[in-house]
């Protein structure tokens, strides 16, 4: 028999919703939370959003007061969270490992929560919200941005899903008329529109990240900031101009263009004003020029950073061949022994008859390599915290000398594999010690000697804190001794110096 009364029970007796779904529930947790425990305070924010972003019910009128309510307190949170990441404050019993996860999955679902707004706008009527709605798309753009930051600097493969998210708020901001509106995200941050803060992180994904050191990757994206405004979006193909190309209703990020990049979502653009606004400020950062006159970070001046400029005006100008491979690689299948950091290799070639694992090798995967340098892999398991621009030493067994590479490209992909692409510096590392000139404390270093095959002179490797410019040594290895000067460094490692030096006499 059919259960009427069942039936008038859950018609008239609506069971009342748990968990966080509207303003008055939000606060009551917010009052709740306890305020000295800051990590988890954003954990419970994080699933007050989550349980939001599953709740299809909810009314977009209550959804646009909880999601900025949650968002006001959320953000100051974030920000100390940020902090302790990065070192900036010591937060007892907290440690940077443990507030990665809530800071990472903030960004997505916070950029996810205003995204269903607009979603929920676009399958109802919702006027008188279009100024809020207009707003709700611009955090939610900067939020996936920032998801898509975070995931860069620590190398990993953006999902599809979060590429389509981003492309169609564009595609929806545009639809609407709003994608070059000014708009403010917060009283207290800069104004801007939708389209600049969708190519600014287009451009970051077109500066090969893979390739940058995580300082490089932030500060770029800083830069870009300032940036965007000079380019602008086209929705006519013209190849014989344009150089970059996105699809708006697509998965994935912009392309350099190709004449088959065809349809009404395809959205192109060129950089020329782009670039010649980054020569300029190239040209006089080196001139003594001060970072602040172009609103950009101090740290922009630094001789890596300036470095960082020349790659970017040849990434993204038309006039600069594709890169061609300095030697041809090919395939392999085989085990190498690595150590990570210059200390390991320093420690390895001063004792390697040495019993004590004070420096733990790994095993990767070579799959391809060249007379100047591999390509590997492995499987991550966790935050290995492996970045372009460290040194590793390289061998075919844990008992063998290494030879020395520099990893230039990381790439984490979604499925925990790690592709790195290794470029070797030296294969017959010479252990040398420096000593002062005007007296103290020798320090260990490496030599490199000329390298007549792929074109290298010698050069030495040294420790960051060793390393200064036109600093003079005494040269000491294999019974012989110098005086040197250092040259300018060639390059600049996450942990030492590459550099040419002049040798200024031989000593007894």
């Amino acid at each position: 028999m059919f259960d009427f009364k069942g039936l008038i029970g859950a018609l008239f007796q609506k069971k009342e919703q748990e968990g966080v779904h509207d303003l008055k529930s939000a606060t009551t947790m917010m009052r709740e939370l306890p305020e000295s425990d800051i990590l988890n305070a954003q954990i419970e924010i994080v699933k007050a959003l989550q349980q939001l972003n599953s709740n299809p019910s909810i009314p977009l009128k209550e959804r646009l007061r909880t999601i900025p309510y949650l968002d006001e307190k959320a953000r100051s949170l974030q920000t100390h969270l940020i902090d302790i990441y990065y070192g900036r404050q010591i937060d007892t019993g907290t440690s940077p490992k443990q507030v990665l996860p809530t800071i990472l999955a903030f960004w997505n679902d916070m950029g996810e929560a205003y995204r269903l707004c607009l979603k929920q706008a676009s399958q109802t009527s919702a006027r008188g919200h279009e100024k809020q709605l207009q707003l709700c798309a611009l955090r939610a753009m900067r939020y996936f941005g920032e998801h898509i930051k975070w995931a860069y600097l620590r190398y990993l493969e953006i999902d599809p899903r979060t590429w389509r998210r981003l492309n169609k708020l564009y595609q929806h901001a545009e639809q609407h008329g709003f994608a070059m509106t000014p708009q403010q995200a917060y009283p207290d941050s800069e104004g801007g529109t939708i389209r600049h803060e969708f190519l600014r992180i287009q451009m970051l994904s077109l500066a090969n990240p893979d390739k940058l050191q995580p300082e490089q990757i932030e500060l770029l994206a800083n830069w870009l900031g300032e940036w965007s405004h000079r380019i602008d979006l086209e929705d006519q193909i013209r190849p014989n101009r344009q150089l970059f190309a996105v699809n708006i209703a697509g998965t994935t990020s912009a392309k350099r263009l190709r004449r088959d990049m065809v349809g009404e979502n395809w959205r192109y653009w060129y950089t020329e004003a782009l670039i010649q606004h980054i020569k300029d400020v190239h040209d006089k950062l080196r001139s003594g020029v001060t970072p602040d006159h172009f609103g950009l970070p101090a740290a922009s001046a630094k001789p890596a950073n300036l470095d960082l400029l020349q790659e970017l005006l040849a990434w993204w100008s038309r006039d600069t061949p594709a890169p061609v491979r300095k030697t041809e690689r090919h395939a392999s299948d085989k085990k190498i022994h690595v150590l990570r950091g210059f200390d390991a290799v320093l420690h390895k070639l001063g004792s390697p008859d040495s019993r004590i694992n004070r420096y733990p090798q790994q095993q990767w995967h070579v799959v391809n390599e060249s007379a100047t340098g591999i390509g590997a892999s492995y499987q991550g398991l966790h935050e290995d915290h492996l970045r372009v621009g460290e040194i590793v030493g390289l061998s075919d067994g844990p008992a063998n000398l290494p030879s020395i590479g520099i990893v230039r490209r990381i790439n984490k992909r979604l499925d925990g594999q790690v592709n790195i692409g290794i470029e070797t510096l030296t294969h017959s590392p010479i252990l040398v010690e420096l000593a002062p000139a005007q007296g103290g404390d020798s320090r260990q270093a490496l030599y490199s000697p000329e390298n007549t095959t792929a074109y290298q002179s010698r050069f030495l490797m040294i420790s960051e804190r060793d390393f200064a410019e036109q600093q003079e040594y005494r040269l000491a290895a294999q019974g012989k001794a110098y005086r040197i000067r250092l040259s300018p460094a060639m390059e600049r490692a996450t942990d030492c110096s590459l550099a040419n030096f002049a040798v200024l006499e031989k000593l007894n």
